[in-house]
């Protein structure tokens, strides 16, 4: 008796010795199923690793090290009930033991399953099986494994060590190429937006020209038609077509969005119908394209005009029959999408000029809507300036804006519409050190406007007498006013310096106030 007991020492600090030499977790367990083959007679044994997440991969099996084996997202059987539990399980009755229903043991009749732990911290599970029903196992032999993994503790811990650091690098690897992709999409154009419940975002329009095409929207919402929305750059058209989708069916889906100006047709072509690619090791890979992450929602398709032909075509056949198939794919994919799409450029003329589908602009086109221009909607543009002068300021840092300010809102021709004049208004609120916005703070773009000289034909008048004293005062208070009240600018071009402007302001008994 202790002739073996101290062999058995000896056979297992042997093994640990040997085990220390190696963090090749396949060969490190390897070794540890070629032991165990020396004190429990079996026909077959496999060794898997448990992750963190408690999926789990076969690093070795009879003897053989197995090399990127596919990860199993949820385990059955023996092996899924000591991955929850912790405790060694054993059956002598594999094909008649509830345990094992639904799960494929072929000529399998016992199984030991036991944890492989240090610490508290299960590593891995050995499955350990006999073919025959009248080659039973007993308690003694599970026994013997828990001795054997006792005795390689320190072996174990750092496996256990260079596992945990393994899964956190994998982890961290996963997150760096989930960024790259993210990165790699915005570059491309593409504004996926992942949340299922996509806020609408209000659209401030009290004009008679945006009241009717909001009412428009709001009719044609709720069916299912295709739109198309035209107008120039900057007026809002995917703010209209978030509307259109938060108050259609398909609200709780997605909501994804797409550039066509950006980013090469072959580029294009895999974003939106998706790639397929066979990997020797892993079989094969599949990148969903938009139309399938779109699948139930709606997909904004935005400058539609610059969309290749070769794209068309294929646009155009997934809308007729709702099917399409990935880059490189033979098989025949399915999404349920709603599309609406948007162009800066007329697209009846660039069907005449053979550079747009004439049935694919029928199909987009079931009801075309144009969104107007800010310089259509004179009246939106001072609740628009205000909106977005303090958007996102606390109420006791929020301003407003001078009478002059409005005004020159008002006349500016506004060629970058709506985005323009979010643009300016955050730049005045940051030039702003008080709480009003003055003509100052503006873009020089907008008072040159404001200010340029304009031209008139002079009419002769008739012929009033005055003395050289009330001609240089008309003249001078002409042009003050002229100039908004600008005191520096009406110096300068008088050519007299400020102060002089001031004193004779003060001999004609104008009242001099804050400059504008």
């Amino acid at each position: 008796m202790t002739r073996t007991l101290e062999k058995e020492s000896t056979q297992n600090e042997a093994l640990s010795s040997k085990l220390l030499t190696t963090l090749e977790e396949g060969k490190f367990f390897n070794e540890m199923a070629k032991f165990v083959k020396t004190i429990v007679e079996f026909d077959s044994i496999l060794i898997n690793i448990v992750h963190d997440d408690k999926t789990t991969r076969i690093v070795s099996k009879d003897g053989k090290i197995v090399k990127n084996a596919d990860k199993v997202e949820k385990n059955f059987g023996a092996l899924g009930s000591v991955i929850k539990s912790s405790r060694p399980y054993f059956s002598n009755t594999v094909k008649r033991d509830p345990i094992y229903s639904g799960v494929e043991v072929g000529d399998v009749e016992a199984e030991l399953t036991i944890p492989v732990s240090v610490e508290g911290v299960m590593i891995a599970v050995m499955q350990v099986r006999r073919v025959s029903s009248e080659n039973k196992f007993k308690r003694e032999d599970i026994n013997k494994i828990l001795e054997m993994i006792n005795s390689i503790s320190l072996p174990l811990k750092n496996m256990k060590m260079y596992l945990s650091a393994k899964f956190l690098n994998e982890a961290l690897e996963k997150k760096i190429k989930d960024k790259e992709s993210e990165i790699e999409n915005n570059h491309s154009g593409l504004n996926l937006v992942k949340t299922y419940s996509i806020e609408e975002k209000e659209i401030i329009g009290n004009s008679s020209i945006m009241k009717e095409l909001l009412s428009n929207i709001d009719r044609v919402s709720e069916s299912d038609v295709n739109i198309l929305l035209q107008g120039n750059s900057g007026t809002g058209k995917e703010m209209i077509a978030r509307r259109v989708h938060c108050r259609s069916d398909r609200s709780a889906a997605p909501f994804i969005v797409m550039d066509c100006s950006m980013g090469t047709e072959d580029h294009l072509d895999l974003e939106i119908f998706g790639k397929e690619d066979i990997d020797v090791i892993n079989g094969l890979k599949v990148r969903p394209g938009l139309l399938e992450r779109a699948d139930g929602g709606t997909l904004f398709i935005n400058n539609v005009n610059k969309m290749p032909i070769r794209l068309q075509s294929k646009l155009i056949n997934f809308i007729k029959d709702k099917s399409f198939q990935r880059c490189n794919g033979h098989k025949t994919q399915k999404a349920n999408v709603r599309i609406v799409s948007a162009s800066t450029e007329c697209l009846k003329t660039k069907v005449s000029e053979g550079t747009f589908r004439e049935d694919l602009f029928y199909a987009i086109s079931f009801l075309g809507l144009r969104v107007p221009s800010l310089n259509e909607r004179l009246e939106d543009i001072e609740a628009l300036a205000t909106y977005f002068l303090n958007k996102d300021k606390a109420v006791d840092k929020q301003k407003s804006m001078s009478p002059g300010v409005v005004k020159l809102l008002m006349d500016y021709h506004w060629p970058g519409n709506v985005r323009e004049l979010q643009s300016i208004m955050e730049r005045a609120y940051i030039l702003s050190p008080s709480s009003i916005v003055e003509r100052d703070h503006l873009a020089d773009s907008i008072k040159v406007e404001k200010e340029a000289p304009v031209k008139e034909v002079k009419v002769a008048e008739a012929y009033r007498e005055m003395t050289l004293n009330d001609l240089e005062k008309e003249h001078i208070t002409r042009t003050l006013e002229h100039l908004g009240g600008n005191k520096t600018k009406t110096a300068k071009v008088l050519g007299i310096t400020v102060k002089t402007l001031y004193n004779k302001l003060h001999s004609y008994g104008v009242v001099i106030g804050k400059e504008a």
